[in-house]
């Protein structure tokens, strides 16, 4: 059963959320999850070619430098416990540049991080093969299990993942307990000689390459809106993670180098299965490798969930497209956002290797956290109330940001490198793209009144249409109409709810029947005159800015506007409509009608040409009335009494460049007309027309100037309905959209 206009209206004004299910328990199940993957499965050998034995300590040293930036979460989850993690931190606490900086590379490194672990589970799916593969099989599988994992949290609810995830990322954790624990029936200490066969500075080299291992606490206030008292449980699933997580690393380590040269480990892509065949027989690497599936699959899922509501959060606030900040009804999950994840995974997957995509996730991961120890310090100087009862937490946000850059300058060269050119690509995207939406985004809420998204791969012709007025509504309506039949297309009628600076939008929604009541207005006349419209109500800080706003998301074509009325005492007037002609990169028609006629006919039509700026939509519009009226059109050019030869031959080539523009069959004349006072003459003569269409005035730039230009005091005073037109160059409206 179809809905009526006031349910979806009810229903949209309710801002979208996630339900609250996850505890304690699932909180940290999630930050194991992401802590327990390829960090111990895969990056161990990885990290024993560097450090040899030492690695032990390599462990540690990262745990207990890591569980710092962890102490800096768990703050900042105490004060903003709201879904997004660091981006929503550094975004509610330095603004757009420092919000967008984190969200971009925090994207960027779960992205990789999801890459590294689907390896791990590659190659621990392969080695219960017993045979040694060839090609790129091993990253077929990887691409697989990705797009896997992404279609079926597309299509299901999560409440049975969630259980399934429990028992995959524990049981994980079992396996490791259980070979740690025979790991100490078989020490060979010999193992252990030489302790630092690359040095210290080997040691200290592999931090860099295992530090990815150590995120996982991260996506645990990513999903903050999904859990039960965030403020409390957020702060403790995150310590109480990395507890479990550096215990059983630095066992793992202390048990791999004692039971398996490290040598041997450093030369296999599933190191653990040596130490499993070492510890329990010949058999023994099943055991290891079903572990490292459930934890590389384990990784994978948390990591791609929680990376899908970042990306849901920065696509709500626009630094993303909207279309990745929506939820699927059905399922409650961010389906766009987790599609788009999952298909860059894959694409990581196929364009690097292992190395370089570990490389790649810690110069991102630790990249975004620069700007939240900046946050975190900010809100302690800022906001007294706050900071922590232990003095020492005070310094956190200078302790991680020394900890966090010294590691980032610890990379290699190629990573560096890659960092800077995935650092410019954001700029690029920032300043091109997300900053203008994320400032629109502050600046209103749309609320499309029909139950299902329209949706075309191929543009339309759009025409924008406000509606305030309710004694010109029908005008508009059926003039816009009039304008579509010739192109097709689609019309987007709109009300505006001013709403005040201290307010949100949806609480300022829910109060705004007034508003609909407009809409509604539209559509019964849509209905009389068999319109097709798209009807909007956007919520918004200024009627002008949420018009224009509103054209460039709707990507429209033109803005039909009513002629705005003499201001009276204590009112704007026409603030709001020369603020449109001042700002907006979309063509703009504003109607003047002395008569309210059934049909919209008009016999005589004149066109007042000033310049081709605005010519070819003053000629479009005219045409396009006067087809449907058998209208004759009198195109009118004045000189100044005494013109030169140059200014005659300019009037000249101005009525050659409209007949040029005149592709129709209608019938029209053309007038030069010699007057000193080009106002007071057109005036007069607009009692002889019916309609009259001209440009806004060239020159007129400023938005005080444009009600006082001659344009709008002939509008004003002019004898018949009068039509003024507004034209924006293609190149304008590119640069606008870029």
């Amino acid at each position: 059963m179809a809905k009526n206009l006031d349910e979806i209206f009810n229903e949209k004004i309710k801002p979208p959320s996630f339900e609250r299910h996850i505890g304690l328990f699932g909180a940290t199940t999630l930050g194991v999850g992401a802590l327990m993957g390829a960090g111990v499965y895969v990056l161990i050998g990885v990290a024993a070619k560097v450090a040899g034995p030492s690695l032990i300590i390599t462990y540690f040293i990262t745990g207990v430098l890591a569980f710092f930036t962890t102490l800096m979460y768990a703050e900042l989850a105490r004060i903003i416990p709201r879904s997004g993690g660091g981006y929503t931190y550094a975004y509610k606490i330095l603004g757009s540049l420092g919000g967008f900086t984190t969200g971009w590379f925090l994207a960027l490194g779960s992205i990789f991080a999801s890459a590294l672990y689907a390896i791990g589970f590659s190659d621990y799916i392969i080695s219960l093969w017993g045979k040694p593969v060839e090609g790129s099989i091993d990253k077929y599988v990887a691409i697989g299990i990705t797009l896997l994992i992404g279609l079926v949290y597309v299509f299901s609810p999560p409440g049975k993942k969630n259980n399934a995830q429990k028992w995959i990322i524990w049981g994980n954790v079992g396996i490791l307990g259980v070979l740690i624990i025979f790991s100490f029936f078989h020490i060979h200490p010999d193992n252990m000689l030489p302790f630092f066969p690359k040095g210290v500075g080997g040691t200290f080299s592999a931090i860099s390459i295992i530090y990815i291992s150590f995120f996982g606490y991260q996506f645990i206030p990513n999903n903050a809106d999904e859990v039960i008292n965030p403020k409390k449980t957020i702060p403790k699933a995150m310590k109480l993670s990395m507890y479990i997580s550096i215990s059983i690393y630095v066992l793992i380590a202390f048990a791999a180098i004692m039971a398996v040269p490290w040598e041997r480990l450093a030369s296999s892509k599933a190191p653990l299965v040596l130490v499993a065949t070492e510890i329990f027989g010949g058999k023994g690497w099943i055991i290891i490798s079903i572990g490292g599936i459930l934890a590389s699959f384990g990784a994978l899922t948390s990591t791609v969930v929680s990376q899908s509501r970042q990306t849901y959060v920065m696509g709500q606030d626009r630094f993303f497209p909207e279309i990745l900040g929506r939820l699927n009804k059905k399922t409650n999950q961010p389906t766009v956002a987790l599609l788009v994840g999952v298909i860059l995974i894959a694409i990581a997957l196929a364009s690097f290797d292992v190395q370089f995509i570990a490389k790649a996730a810690n110069f991102s991961l630790l990249f975004s956290l620069l700007p939240v120890s900046v946050a975190l310090y900010k809100i302690y100087k800022n906001n007294p109330e706050v900071r922590p009862k232990a003095k020492w937490k005070l310094y956190l946000p200078h302790i991680t940001f020394v900890i966090n850059l010294g590691l980032l300058f610890s990379l290699d060269i190629v990573s560096l490198a890659f960092g800077q050119q995935l650092a410019i690509v954001g700029v690029i995207v920032y300043f091109l793209y997300s900053k203008k939406q994320a400032q629109r985004a502050k600046e209103g809420v749309n609320i499309v009144l029909e139950e299902k998204t329209r949706f075309s791969f191929f543009a339309r012709n759009k025409i924008l249409v406000p509606l305030a007025n309710p004694d010109t509504q029908d005008i508009l309506l059926r003039f816009s109409n009039t304008l579509m039949a010739k192109k097709g297309g689609e019309i987007v009628v709109l009300a505006i709810k001013d709403v005040p600076g201290n307010l949100d939008f949806y609480t300022a929604l829910s109060s705004a029947h007034s508003t609909l009541d407009v809409i509604k207005k539209g559509i019964e006349y849509a209905k009389k005159y068999n319109i097709n419209i798209k009807p909007i109500i956007r919520a918004s800080r200024h009627i002008a800015t949420g018009i224009i706003d509103v054209a460039k998301e709707e990507k429209s074509d033109l803005i039909v506007m009513g002629f705005p009325n003499s201001p009276k005492e204590n009112e704007t007037g026409p603030e709001i409509t020369t603020r449109i002609l001042h700002d907006a990169y979309t063509d703009v028609l504003l109607i003047k009608c002395i008569n309210q006629q059934e049909e919209f006919i008009f016999k005589k039509i004149a066109i007042y040409l000033q310049d081709t700026k605005n010519l070819r939509l003053i000629i479009t519009t005219a045409t396009a009335l006067a087809e449907k009226s058998k209208a004759r059109l009198s195109l009118l050019v004045f000189l100044p009494e005494r013109y030169s030869n140059r200014q005659k031959a300019k009037a000249d080539q101005l009525l050659i460049s409209a007949v040029e523009e005149l592709k129709t069959t209608v019938l029209y004349d053309a007038s030069l007309i010699a007057t000193n006072n080009v106002k007071d003459e057109l005036i007069k003569l607009s009692s002889s027309f019916d309609l009259l269409m001209l440009g806004k005035e060239k020159d007129k730039n400023s938005i005080n100037t444009i009600e006082k230009s001659n344009t709008f005091q002939i509008v004003r005073n002019a004898k018949c309905s009068v039509i003024m037109a507004k034209s924006v160059s293609s190149l304008k409206r590119i640069t606008q959209n870029l």
